[in-house]
């Protein structure tokens, strides 16, 4: 059985980027019963290699949970391609564990995510793609509606058995690892990660609309609310009375309203963009060796963009250690179309 956690980055567990081990090693305990081995596995962001595990599992809590009898951590950087077909992929590469093993349990964290708006369980899985194939695959979908397509695309591949979503502990503002915890004392279980994830973003204020998965979800007909059963705490009981959102970051007015010349260039002017504090930053190019349209370069050990190189993925922004790059929208954008 494959355990996936949200393994992003280097951070302790009291960050909130990371799931908790806590619920780690809960759902372990309970799964290794029946299960004749469990292998805890995630491909982090940046650079997939051993020792980049070894310093994740460490500092996120994971390291401990290797004790316990019949439970393995994924230390094999390896991965393997799978035909795929109907898909845009043809052909996905996959982490080996994930062929090694008969179901998946998907262990997500609630956060917000300056490109997504939101990540959870569906946006989890795409931790089985290795490193450098994610790097390829932002620059290859660089429309947000056609990255959210492949996100679903990697969920009809994956099909976890079951979605635990680690809520105890949320992440508002400038997820997924630059904003701020944010308790709310809640676990979220289904064997359907769309309406795992679809009532996740109803607790925190965020209809489908809002959120770009969830809508095209929903237009493929994968996203039906009105089918969802919610068993336990209602909505309203566990849903806090403020959270700290980010903007959808897609610019929809332009599009289709203008001559396409024109809205592609509104478009670029308004949409976010990455914003690097040199005082800050700390010179680990973690954002150089993960930017996949290669517009980062590193000069007396600060980082530099290039905009007219930028995909406005932010990736950048997700990976830095160091909370040296704030995502910012255009003048115009903040003081008349906000």
């Amino acid at each position: 059985m494959l355990v996936k956690p949200n393994l992003l980055m280097k951070k302790r567990p009291e960050d909130a980027v990371t799931t908790h081990p806590a619920v780690v090693q809960a759902t372990v305990e309970i799964i290794k019963e029946k299960a004749n081995k469990v292998i805890i596995a995630d491909s982090p962001g940046g650079p997939y290699t051993k020792k980049r595990l070894e310093s994740i599992y460490q500092t996120a809590g994971i390291k401990d949970i290797e004790k316990l009898e019949n439970v393995f951590l994924n230390y094999d950087t390896s991965y393997k391609d799978l035909n795929v077909e109907n898909t845009a992929f043809k052909k996905l590469s996959l982490i080996s564990p994930y062929f090694e093993s008969h179901g998946i349990v998907n262990l997500p964290k609630l956060k917000t995510h300056q490109m997504a708006v939101y990540t959870g369980a569906v946006k989890n899985l795409f931790g089985l793609v290795p490193g450098g194939q994610k790097a390829e695959m932002h620059f290859r979908f660089q429309d947000v509606r056609r990255f959210m397509e492949m996100l679903l695309e990697i969920l009809t591949v994956a099909k976890p058995m079951l979605n635990i979503m680690d809520g105890i502990v949320a992440m508002e503002g400038e997820g997924p690892s630059a904003g701020k915890p944010k308790k709310l004392g809640i676990l979220l279980i289904s064997e359907d990660a769309i309406a795992l994830d679809y009532v996740a973003c109803k607790i925190i204020g965020l209809d489908i609309k809002d959120v770009p998965l969830l809508e095209v979800a929903k237009e493929k007909g994968l996203l039906n609310p009105d089918e969802i059963e919610i068993v336990g705490e209602r909505i309203e009981d566990v849903a806090p009375s403020s959270f700290e959102l980010v903007l959808r970051p897609e610019i929809s007015f332009v599009k289709g309203r203008l001559p396409h010349f024109l809205a592609s260039f509104l478009d670029g002017f308004l949409s976010p963009k990455p914003v690097f504090d040199k005082n800050i930053c700390i010179g680990c190019a973690e954002c150089f060796n993960a930017c996949p349209a290669q517009a980062i370069e590193m000069k007396s050990r600060k980082a530099y963009v290039d905009l007219k190189k930028c995909i406005r993925c932010y990736c950048c922004h997700e990976l830095c250690p160091a909370k040296a790059i704030k995502i910012k929208r255009s003048f115009l954008f903040e003081k008349i179309l906000r």
